[in-house]
């Protein structure tokens, strides 16, 4: 009887190991996404007026910026991610809406995809969201 507690319990945590490593790869998957996407949107906007968003991201990556993501630990991690959306959002926001209607819409899409992540990265994305608006209204212009 030993054995089969030995063996499903082995079992479990392989199976819970390569759920773990299943949602940090989709975080990167994700993160990934919003790289892309923000290369698609630089030729056409400028990234200097969002000095103050771009700040406020970076105080959250590691050992680089948003801007230049590298590093699993970056990467792989739910708040840059999330982080990631929020400037997209406020960048498009800000933007002339047609001219960005399909990068809007696939941002939509990985901002839901993040939601489904975990129930934690909603809650994560509004707490950030208000502390972001904060920080750049906080900012000298």
């Amino acid at each position: 009887m030993s054995y089969v507690n030995k063996h499903l319990a082995r079992t479990l945590e392989q199976q819970h190991k390569r759920s773990v490593r299943g949602l940090f790869l989709k975080i990167q998957d994700l993160n990934n996404a919003c790289t892309l996407l923000r290369k698609r949107l630089e030729p056409h906007i400028d990234l200097t007026v969002y000095k103050n968003a771009i700040d406020y991201v970076n105080q959250f990556v590691s050992h680089t910026t948003i801007l230049n993501l590298k590093f699993i630990t970056n990467t792989q991690n739910l708040e840059v991610v999330v982080l990631h959306s929020l400037l997209l959002v406020h960048i498009i926001e800000n933007e002339d809406a047609y001219s960005f209607k399909y990068e809007h819409t696939l941002l939509q899409g990985y901002i839901h995809e993040i939601f489904a992540l975990n129930d934690h990265a909603k809650a994560l994305y509004t707490n950030h969201q208000e502390k972001m608006l904060h920080y750049m209204e906080s900012q000298p212009t």
